[in-house]
This record gives C-alpha cells, structure tokens and sequence, in this order.
C-alpha cells in the first residue's frame, strides 16, 4: 500500500472520528490543518519528483490519490467550518496539471507563489487546498461545475467567492482574510 493509499484512508477516518465522537473545534480545526499541511508537503515532493523524471503511469495514478484526498479534505472543511462557525479559511486553488499553454502556466505560477505567501503569512487561518482540474476525476469535474468553473487557473475563498485575477498580493489577502465576516 502506497503513502497516498494510507493518508486517503488515514482522511476517511479522521473524517468520521471527527463526526463521531466528541472532539472540540479547536482539536477538529488542529487536526485538519495538520493533515492537510502533510498532504501539500507530500504533494510538493511528488511534484519536485516529476520535474525531474518523466511523466509515468504510476506518477499520474499517484497524484490523481492526491487530488482525491484534497477534494475529500474540502468537502470535511465546508462543514467543519459550518460546525465551527468560520474559524477558518478554504482556499481552494483549481490549476492544470502538466499544462503545455505557456500562458496558463505563467498565470499559475504567479498565483501559486502569491497562495504560498499567503499560507505563510496566515498558517492558522488559511487552509489551502491545490486541486487539478484536469486529472478526468468525476468527482472534481462535478465540484468545479458547481461553482460554473471552466477554466484554471481559479481560487474559491470560503465557497463563496471566486477569484479569476490577482490584482495585488495585499488586495488578495484582504479579500480572503474578511470573506467570513
């Protein structure tokens, strides 16, 4: 069983332990930013894996697993979030995987590094979720339907608003920081 099999079904029943048993908010919220941290920095090593090899089978069916574990991280966010009374941020990030369009490359790369900075700055209140649009997952091409996305690189704050431009960093922070209120 792969690292990604394990966390997918470590997800599942964090997810139900949450739903469960009596577990506070601030425990719920600690957990989930802890798996999800561990996710991205697993995720970042497979992609610094990838620039450096061909693209496989096995590669691709790998960080399909990661998307599917993001996608099931956001959709236990929503209602933790809901439980908890917006004590946090989703921002969850739509990119294409292995873009060969120069132009949609340069635009994720920028919003790539402006969500980094952005989880830097606040790590206890941004839950950042990456997520390829373009990895033929039902489940992601029904999610992103949803909120009538057609094209990457877009940015959902809260499930509520929908980014296409990053005008400025601050401006962007601004409009993620105050989504909840």
């Amino acid at each position: 069983m792969s690292k990604s099999e394990i966390s997918l079904l470590d997800e599942q029943l964090r997810n139900r332990a949450i739903g469960s048993l009596d577990i506070s908010c601030g425990q719920a919220i600690d957990s989930t930013f802890a798996f999800a941290d561990s996710v991205y920095l697993e995720a970042r090593q497979l992609e610094n894996y990838e620039s450096s090899t061909t693209f496989t089978d096995s590669l691709l069916d790998l960080h399909k697993r990661y998307d599917l574990l993001r996608t099931m991280l956001w959709f236990e966010s929503i209602d933790l979030r809901a439980k908890c009374k917006g004590s946090f941020h989703t921002v969850v990030y739509f990119y294409d995987y292995n873009t060969d369009d120069v132009t949609v490359r340069a635009r994720q790369l920028f919003f790539a590094r402006a969500l980094a900075e952005l989880k830097d700055k606040n790590p206890d209140s941004v839950l950042l979720i990456p997520i390829a649009r373009n990895m033929g997952l039902e489940s992601i091409r029904v999610a992103s339907d949803d909120f009538g996305i057609k094209n990457s690189p877009v940015i959902i704050i809260d499930e509520k608003t929908i980014v296409y431009e990053i005008s400025s960093f601050d401006e962007f922070e601004k409009l993620v920081l105050q989504s909840n209120n």
